[in-house]
């Protein structure tokens, strides 16, 4: 983003259950820029600076800093459309500069969000089917390790695990900041890694929130609402799949 001379570039990261803007700041402009500050509109998630914006020194023409400006969750709450809509006000000596952007969600899944498997199942079976959607995930060369590896870097944890008909099941859950659980069900098919559906219900009927597997969220996806089955790894006819 650049307007009247600042230039603002930056993502978003969750390390050790701290949430974090980093933030690259340039100045384009012919004069020195001071007195920085930022705020954030109203969120779907109540993303808050948790610490004033620190730029210690001057920011003198064509010089660039680099901030990372700690995050929480406190904040005021509007749902926005999408979800994770951010609108962010950056203020200087100069203006005040206005932009919005989208944060992905995992920085919202919490380290805590493995779900004993005794209330997965129970869960999974009130969840009504207008909370579940559908996705087909295409172009992920990835095994089940791999899968289940991936996405417990980003706090989607594999609660258990079992081979049916030939499909690598995975059943998962993770949990959002303001206590949302989400539910998964991902089929990956040995030897055809370039096609994974994955059934995501999700818990509240209230509070809704996007289905996604980040790091897959960019490919084609199909959501079409379906039954919500009892998953595989409950059914009795054989011993339950290791965790």
């Amino acid at each position: 983003m650049k307007a009247k001379g600042l230039e603002i570039s930056g993502t978003f990261t969750r390390q050790v259950g701290s949430i974090s803007m980093d933030l690259q700041l340039t100045n384009k402009a012919l004069q020195v820029m001071t007195d920085f500050a930022i705020q954030f509109n109203r969120n779907s998630f109540g993303l808050a600076p948790a610490a004033p914006l620190q730029v210690h020194a001057p920011l003198s023409p064509n010089q660039t800093v680099e901030i990372s400006l700690p995050l929480n969750t406190v904040g005021s709450v509007m749902k926005m459309e999408p979800l994770n809509n951010l609108q962010v006000a950056v203020k200087n000596n100069i203006d005040v500069f206005y932009f919005s952007t989208l944060y992905p969600l995992h920085i919202l899944f919490v380290e805590d969000g493995k779900m004993d498997r005794q209330m997965f199942l129970a869960t999974w079976k009130d969840i009504p089917n207008e909370n579940e959607a559908q996705f087909q995930i295409r172009d992920c060369p990835l095994n089940t390790e791999a899968v289940s590896s991936r996405l417990q870097s980003s706090n989607i944890f594999t609660v258990a695990k079992r081979n049916v008909e030939g499909q690598d099941m995975l059943y998962q859950s993770l949990k959002l900041t303001n206590g949302i659980w989400v539910l998964a069900e991902l089929r990956i098919q040995p030897g055809n890694p370039n096609f994974m559906p994955a059934a995501v219900p999700e818990v509240s009927s209230t509070r809704g929130v996007p289905a996604c597997v980040p790091g897959l969220r960019d490919h084609p996806q199909e959501l079409r609402p379906r039954p919500v089955p009892t998953p595989a790894f409950c059914q009795p006819t054989e011993e339950p799949p290791a965790g």
